[in-house]
């Protein structure tokens, strides 16, 4: 028995165990399968009334474009109500409660010149009617309205990207977004027309767009955000005090 020398099971996985039998290496633990590859994280979530792709993904921090590739989508505006959607990279398991959406950083800082080098101006003159914040206890403005007269200019706060422009973000309405440095972004919704095209560069005070009231608008106003990637910013802050517009 000493002497007898074990033969070896050198065949691909996928004949392992019949090679061990024939091979007479049957004594040998049969090789492992691989493990089964864990499920991607995410979530399914059913759309209710008023939602919209661009709201989901701002809830849970998923880009819009993984949400349309992950479920399909060819038209963003025509997701029915009950649609069941799998948001990729989203806290806990299918069927699991949605994650509360990010909570907005303090507003007590924009450090958009301190990180990029940004100096914003404001994209408008008129009236600021509504701030950034809480409104009640589940909705939050995540920029400033500025109430103007029809077609007033709406220029770029500063030089960028057009990565969007047109509507197909709900109640936003026709909207313009204008990518910076450093992450930074800038939001001009509820326009009347946009004059830029998407994949456009832009200066700073270059006119991008026309005031409007489309979207959930109850009158001419331009709706200003300021985002650091997902998260709201106060424009308030990253504004100069002198002068709106």
């Amino acid at each position: 028995m000493g002497g007898l020398k074990r033969r070896r099971c050198g065949p691909p996985l996928a004949r392992a165990l019949l090679a061990a039998w024939v091979l007479g290496c049957a004594s040998d633990p049969p090789p492992r399968p691989p493990p089964a590859p864990e499920p991607p994280p995410g979530a399914y979530h059913v759309v209710r009334p008023g939602e919209t792709v661009w709201r989901l993904s701002r809830r849970y921090g998923v880009p819009v474009e993984a949400i349309v590739r992950a479920n399909g989508i060819r038209d963003v505006r025509a997701v029915p109500t009950g649609a069941r959607l799998w948001i990729p990279g989203a806290a806990g398991g299918p069927d699991s409660p949605p994650r509360l959406a990010r909570v907005p950083p303090p507003a007590s800082a924009c450090d958009a010149h301190h990180e990029a080098g940004l100096v914003f101006a404001w994209p408008v003159q008129g009236k600021l009617t509504s701030r950034y914040g809480r409104r009640g206890r589940r909705r939050h403005h995540d920029g400033i309205d500025i109430a103007a007269h029809p077609r007033t200019l709406v220029r770029a706060a500063e030089a960028g990207r057009v990565i969007h422009s047109g509507r197909g973000l709900g109640a936003y309405g026709n909207v313009v977004i204008v990518r910076h440095p450093g992450r930074w972004a800038t939001v001009y919704a509820h326009n009347h027309r946009n004059l830029v095209r998407k994949g456009a560069s832009v200066q700073k005070g270059q006119v991008i767009a026309e005031v409007g009231r489309t979207g959930n608008a109850t009158g001419p106003h331009l709706h200003f955000e300021v985002r650091r990637g997902d998260e709201p910013r106060d424009p308030l802050l990253c504004l100069p005090r002198t002068a709106r517009g």
